[in-house]
């Protein structure tokens, strides 16, 4: 019996043992089956693990990427490629299944700088059929001068914006200057480049609704300065995972509508990253936006270059990737700009505030005293040609102890070096009226002789070059100079100047001034003299010219005589219809000098046709009658 139970007991055991590994087996299956049913069902998650796919930038160039019109569509990322796009393009990989080829989203194509190489992007647009959006800043908007060739300017024209907004595409707004609106900027400079740049488009006709946030700085302030000046809107950039940036964020796409519109997110701008952007980043950018419930895209771009550049695209990659989007459209994905997003009507204008005047010197920081960083506040350095200048700020040293700025040059080859007054919308640069002159001064020393060069900005916003003044020898001890300035040009609202170095050498500068002219006496008692020397033969002509025969006269009593003064002589014919200013013109004002009362306009409204022009009826001319 020992050995029949032993048996049993063993039989036992084995058979809970087989039905062990038949439940592990069957458990693995199980798992095995969920696995196939989630997203690494597709092969390639077999294949080379992250760690070793090529990095970012060793991403293929255009020119070898798979062409666009191989791409897969938007609603089925082949296994094959789908890995490899993520790792090439830097952007997070697809989680939560397959992307749904219902899932909605929108993509804009943003031009921010308003560089004259934008417009090559018009004519690939229209062979698609699609519009975008082209954010411009005004103040450099390029417009021929004698010395401005626009030819051959990075800007675009205002002609050139105008073609853009004709072929159906939006305009938007980018401050005049396009200066990054960072926490060193006040307020209400920020608020003159924000405003003041919609008040300018709005003025050339186009319906600004939009505005992109230069370099794509923005911060609560800035956001609601933009909606005080009329903006529906304000984009950035960097907040979506996309080409290596923000991978973190958790942010796929913006919503639509965006939950913050004074602030839409976007992927990094174009090339602005170490990821080398091809045609596939876009399409992995997109597909990722679908596979996560889809949303608004916006693709900020600013140039389109012959080769790879930094925050731009070539003409073929540009094209590839139109090709693409064209080929999805309808099944779920949408081209639009951000106005088309965004809606709302067009606001009023609203002006930047007016600057605060500036104090009696006429120069805002006009000692120097107060430094930003390494340079005077309201001042900044400028340099042109080939050349190397350096520029060095000092605490004292100047006249009275003041402070003082010294520009070096140690090669010159062409150009010159200054340290100027900010060129800005009016939180430093002193204002000036247009047809005013003005004398400009400085204290300096120098090792080389030195001149004035003097900037103005018009009512647009752009800085010109004006002229330069008198030249000033090189002095080893500081000496006070002062220059005035022709007659400030049409349009000008404020200047910026300073003493400019053009050698090898240095100058220091401190105490700068600006006032306006005295009149120039002088020459106005010229004008004067050569206006008469001009009109007095013809004064002197109608003063003593001959009288024709017969001409009537009055005689003492005030009654039409003859030659004589006898009653009843003939008047010249020529004289017939002029009355009492025609019988004896010097009694009263001559006609062009009649003052016209009451009695005359009343007379030349009941006959307009009328040449006769009535004498003036006025106290100081007793004599003086209606003409019979």
């Amino acid at each position: 019996m020992k050995p029949m139970r032993a048996l049993h007991r063993t039989g036992a055991t084995l058979a809970l043992l087989f039905a062990a590994v038949f439940v592990a087996l069957a458990g693995g299956g199980l798992a095995g089956a969920a696995t196939v049913s989630g997203p690494s069902a597709n092969p390639a998650a077999t294949a080379a693990p992250a760690s070793t796919a090529a990095p970012a930038s060793t991403a293929a160039p255009a020119s070898t990427a798979a062409p666009a019109s191989t791409a897969p569509p938007a609603g089925a990322a082949p296994a094959s490629t789908a890995p490899a796009t993520s790792a090439a393009t830097g952007t997070a990989p697809a989680a939560g299944g397959a992307p749904s080829p219902v899932s909605p989203t929108v993509v804009t194509f943003a031009w921010g700088g308003g560089n004259a190489s934008q417009l090559t992007s018009l004519d690939l647009f229209a062979r698609y059929g699609m519009h975008a959006t082209y954010y411009i800043p005004s103040g450099l908007v390029c417009f021929p001068s004698k010395t401005t060739n626009c030819a051959t300017s990075q800007h675009l024209t205002l002609s050139d914006v105008r073609k853009i907004a004709a072929a159906g595409n939006e305009i938007g707004g980018l401050t005049v200057s396009h200066v990054s609106l960072g926490t060193t900027v006040p307020t209400a400079e920020a608020q003159r480049e924000i405003c003041d740049d919609r008040v300018n488009l709005l003025r050339w006709g186009f319906p600004v609704t939009d505005f992109a946030y230069p370099f794509t700085v923005a911060q609560p302030r800035i956001e609601s300065l933009v909606s005080r000046c009329g903006y529906n809107s304000g984009l950035g950039a960097g907040q979506v995972a996309a080409a290596g940036a923000c991978l973190r964020c958790g942010v796929y796409a913006e919503t639509v509508p965006p939950r913050n519109p004074f602030l839409i997110r976007a992927p990094i701008e174009v090339n602005a990253s170490a990821v080398h952007w091809t045609p596939a980043t876009f399409e992995s950018i997109v597909q990722t936006a679908q596979h996560h419930g889809g949303g608004w895209i916006v693709f900020l771009i600013h140039d389109i270059c012959p080769a790879y550049c930094t925050y731009g695209i070539t003409s073929t990659q540009l094209t590839q990737v139109l090709s693409w989007i064209h080929g999805q459209l309808g099944s779920g994905l949408k081209v639009e700009t951000v106005h088309q997003v965004i809606g709302g009507a067009v606001k009023p204008a609203v002006a930047g505030p007016t600057p605060a005047p500036i104090g009696r010197t006429g120069v805002a920081n006009a000692d120097l005293a107060a430094a930003a960083g390494s340079y005077p506040a309201c001042f900044q350095p400028a340099q042109y040609g080939d050349n190397r200048a350096s520029f060095s700020y000092h605490p004292n040293g100047g006249p009275g102890g003041s402070a003082t700025e010294t520009v070096s040059l140690t090669g010159a080859q062409s150009g010159d070096a200054k340290l100027l007054q900010e060129t800005d919308l009016g939180q430093c640069a002193p204002p000036v009226t247009a047809g005013r002159s003005y004398a400009v001064g400085a204290w300096y020393k120098s090792t080389t002789p030195t001149e004035f060069d003097l900037y103005y900005r018009n009512q647009i916003g752009v800085w010109s070059y004006w002229t330069t003044g008198a030249g000033f020898p090189a002095s080893a001890t500081w000496k006070h100079v002062s220059w005035t300035t022709p007659a400030a040009p049409p349009g000008a609202t404020a200047i910026s100047f300073g003493l400019a170095v053009g050698h090898v050498g240095q100058v220091t500068t401190t105490g700068y001034s600006l006032a306006a002219a005295p009149p120039d006496h002088v020459k106005t008692l010229t004008f004067v003299v050569i206006g008469l020397l001009i009109s007095a033969p013809f004064i002197g002509w109608r003063l003593w010219r001959p009288r024709p025969a017969g001409a009537s006269r009055r005689n003492a009593s005030g009654q039409p005589g003859g030659a004589e003064g006898q009653p009843g002589a003939r008047q010249p014919a020529g004289l017939a219809g002029h009355g009492a200013a025609g019988r004896r013109w010097m009694d009263g004002p001559p006609a062009h000098q009649v003052v016209v009362g009451p009695e005359t306009d009343a007379a030349a409204r009941a006959d307009p046709g009328s040449r006769t022009v009535p004498p003036s009826q006025t106290p100081t001319d007793p004599e003086a009658r209606p003409p019979t």
